[in-house]
């Protein structure tokens, strides 16, 4: 006797149709098992598990399978009317379109209405015929009717909607029409497939190909035009399919055997059995995956936290720039993941030996002996079962590491210890990215040349908001005459000097910053303020690169600043205010005499004076002509430098206007210039000179003043030039003036000139002691020294303001 499943399957024609179709949907939901949730995900497996649906309760009603073909006809018309909704559903989620939900669910409603409708009066789409035919195989015949005409049409309307909808999101990407363009097609297929079932005497199953050619272009987009991941779904779809088929081997054998083992029971009974069976089978298979998948989310829900952890510290760290920052966002998640535990983060001490604690977040801080401890840890291949170690490492070098000991009674697991060596991994790559920023960050931010910080980091200080706090004094300091070191001694000295000058400005800047904003202009920024707090730092620092150290460049010419000072708040009203005003005041004091300390005065004139421009524009010739005097005797460049530089504090201490400070100090470069044209026998004699070596000597003051006429716009310096061997009792020369009719300039190069003369070495005597050179314009006050002059510079001696 045959089984009744031989008998089903010899009768019914065409099964294998519907069957193939319910196997290609079955597989194609198995392939997106497994996989991540998101919208479009989810609209796919809807549409596949609509389809599954479909085919499966064709099959089941073609198989006639209980409890009959009416219910296995609506179960089919359930799963083939909310295809087009859930593959809609699939196509606004992968577009994003979102304006148009309601829509959807509107339909959704609706058509889960006609369905119920349609089971309880059968007048839309009512059960197929079953016609039993005369070779013994049976058929299945459908019959429309108006309610099949309606719900075609609105069908077709919901899908040319949805496709217009479609269309306008995707505009004109071809890429994305190539590969959502199948899946139109395959829907397509269902309905027509199903249209040409309700075509008069058709018997074949053409709504069962059109399935099977959703099937196809839903393989070909995974394969072809890669909307998914094909071979990965393909290999979970196959494993799961598979595993069904295993599973359907015992019910196949059954029905075979089925008869043998319930004696004469009738097909209906069998059937039925069968089908609780496979309900059964089914429902224990469910109760078991719900189990596991409870079982799963208990043991992530203890996984959250570091899971969590880990995903926080990873976006975390990548915006973390700091060291500090980074160490403490490390131990808050280390406390938050671990539970149970104690975390310390250890960072190698500057000097690469030794650790140190980075995190002090309330716990008791650790002895020394204690780090000692915990360090050697580090070194050892067996750890105490209480503790967890994991490095800080890059580039093969261990720079940090975290210690966690267990305050608990139950051990850590492997995915504790995995989630702290992740933790320390994300971190010890931060820290190779932090190290890396910091030395881009100092490259940015230092002068390459001197060091100091740079105009660009400057600016950047200058415009952050509280930039000068409570108070702040700024010194602006421009290097006299740097050009001219370039030209005569080549830029390769110049650089030197630059180098030294703030190598110098930083070792006295006590608790300021320095930096460099132009080519030899530096800015100390200082927390003091005040006139006097703050002149007495700018003396300091000029003094100090007037130091002859060792390693000071040689060059013939003093290193000199002009400086300008001012504060805040009383000054200025903000920091690039308080910038331009110390600024100001620097341009003011290097254009009334140069080598000078300005405080910023609202009445500053910021304009050029013909004597300032005059000079600047010989400048690189005088020192051109002294430095051929110092070819034939070397002591005059030094000498007349000493002389300017005596001059200028000679004229600052007895309160001489900026004008005659300016004048004075180039009358001394240049007051010596006409010994150029002395004969060198007369200039380098070792003895005393005759009357009338003596005589030309003496000619080296017309000399210097036929020089200067040549030099534009410099004749003002000439009175102090040509008065500066008169003496105040009438017997110097060339012109035999007396007291107050030598000009005031005059007198003041002539206490210097003598001064200098005294303490230097010559070629026809030795330096004399400072102390003889007091005594001497002491004792000569009056008589060749105006006694104002010589006691004012007596007394800059006495206060040391003199540099010796």
């Amino acid at each position: 006797m045959e089984s009744f499943l031989d008998t089903i399957w010899n009768r019914n024609l065409y099964i294998g149709i519907p069957l193939g179709a319910f196997c290609c949907s079955l597989f194609l939901l198995f392939c997106f098992f497994n996989t991540m949730r998101n919208r479009t995900i989810r609209g796919l497996r809807l549409v596949l598990t609509a389809c599954l649906i479909w085919t499966g309760s064709v099959s089941l009603m073609r198989l006639g399978i209980f409890p009959g073909i009416t219910f296995w006809h609506n179960f089919a018309l359930l799963g083939l009317l909310m295809i087009p909704v859930f593959m809609y559903v699939f196509l606004f989620g992968f577009l994003e379109i979102t304006e148009h939900d309601a829509l959807i669910y509107i339909y959704g409603v609706l058509t889960l209405a006609l369905v119920l409708g349609n089971a309880r009066s059968g007048t839309i789409l009512p059960a197929p015929e079953l016609v039993d035919r005369a070779d013994g195989t049976c058929v299945y015949v459908y019959h429309a009717t108006v309610g099949t005409g309606v719900l075609t049409a609105m069908e077709i309307a919901v899908m040319i909607y949805a496709t217009y909808l479609v269309h306008c999101k995707v505009g004109d990407n071809k890429e994305l029409r190539k590969k959502l363009f199948p899946l139109l097609l395959g829907t397509v297929f269902i309905l027509g497939g199903n249209l040409l079932c309700m075509l008069p005497g058709n018997v074949f199953p053409f709504d069962m190909l059109g399935s099977v050619g959703m099937a196809i272009c839903m393989v070909y987009i995974m394969y072809k035009q890669y909307l998914f991941d094909f071979s990965y779904r393909a290999t979970v779809g196959a494993v799961y399919f598979l595993a069904v088929i295993v599973a359907a081997i015992p019910v196949v054998t059954l029905s075979y055997n089925l008869e043998i083992v319930t004696g004469s029971l009738g097909q209906a009974a069998v059937q039925r059995l069968i089908l609780c069976i496979a309900l059964q089978s089914g429902w224990t298979v469910f109760v078991i995956l719900f189990a596991r998948k409870q079982l799963e989310n208990i043991l992530y829900q203890k996984q959250k936290h570091m899971l969590e952890g880990i995903r926080q510290f990873q976006d975390r760290s990548a915006s973390i720039l700091s060291r500090r920052e980074l160490f403490a966002t490390l131990h808050d998640i280390l406390g938050d993941a671990i539970l149970g535990c104690e975390a310390r983060i250890f960072e190698k001490n500057s000097n690469g030996e030794g650790y140190h604690e980075a995190v002090q977040s309330g716990h008791i801080p650790l002895s020394e002996e204690e780090v000692d401890t915990i360090c050697d840890l580090v070194k050892q291949d067996n750890m105490p079962e209480r503790t967890v170690i994991a490095t800080l490492r890059y580039d093969n070098q261990i720079c940090g590491f975290i210690y966690m000991e267990r305050m608990r009674a139950n051990k850590l697991n492997y995915p504790e210890v995995d989630c702290i060596r992740q933790l320390a991994n994300i971190a010890s790559g931060s820290l190779k990215n932090i190290d890396a920023y910091e030395r881009v960050y100092q490259v940015s931010i230092h002068d390459e040349l001197t060091g100091l910080y740079n105009r660009t980091y400057c600016n950047r200080c200058l415009q952050k908001e509280g930039a000068l706090g409570a108070a702040r004094g700024f010194l602006y300091m421009d290097m006299d005459n740097f050009k001219l070191y370039n030209d005569l001694y080549g830029e390769q000295t110049g650089d030197r000097i630059l180098k030294w000058c703030a190598e110098k400005l930083q070792e006295n800047a006590e608790n300021g910053k320095v930096f460099r904003v132009g080519s030899n202009e530096f800015l100390i920024s200082v927390p003091e303020t005040g006139s006097k707090t703050l002149v007495a730092l700018a003396e300091k620092l000029t003094h100090a690169v007037q130091e002859n150290d060792l390693d000071k460049p040689q060059v013939m010419q003093p290193i000199t600043f002009s400086v300008g000072v001012a504060w805040y708040p009383e000054l200025a009203s903000d920091a690039p205010d308080l910038f331009q005003k110390a600024k100001r005041a620097a341009f003011y004091a290097k254009q009334n005499g140069k080598n000078r300390i300005q405080v910023y005065e609202e009445n500053i004139d910021e304009e050029r004076r013909n004597k300032g421009t005059g000079y600047e524009q010989v400048a690189p010739t005088v020192y051109a002509l002294v430095a051929a005097i110092d070819a034939k005797d070397s002591f005059t460049f030094q000498h007349s430098t000493n002389v300017s530089q005596y001059a200028v504090l000679l004229a600052q201490k007895l309160g001489l206007p900026g004008d005659d400070i300016h004048t004075v100090k180039v009358a001394g470069l240049l007051h010596d210039i006409g010994k150029i044209g002395i004969p060198e026998s007369i200039l380098k004699k070792a003895g005393k000179l005759t009357n009338e070596e003596y005589e030309i000597m003496k000619s080296h003051v017309q000399k210097s003043i036929e020089m200067i006429h040549y030099l534009p716009n410099m004749n003002y310096v000439i009175p102090a030039v040509v008065s500066h061997h008169e003496r105040y009792d009438g017997k110097g020369y060339p012109r035999g003036l007396k007291g107050e009719e030598i000009p005031l300039l005059g007198r003041i190069l002539t206490v210097c000139d003598s001064f200098d003369a005294m303490t230097s070495k010559r070629s026809y005597k030795e330096a004399l002691s400072v102390e003889y050179a007091m005594g001497e314009l002491e004792k000569n006050k009056g008589t060749q020294f105006d006694p104002k002059a010589a006691d004012a510079f007596i007394e800059l001696i006495k206060e040391g303001k003199v540099p010796l």
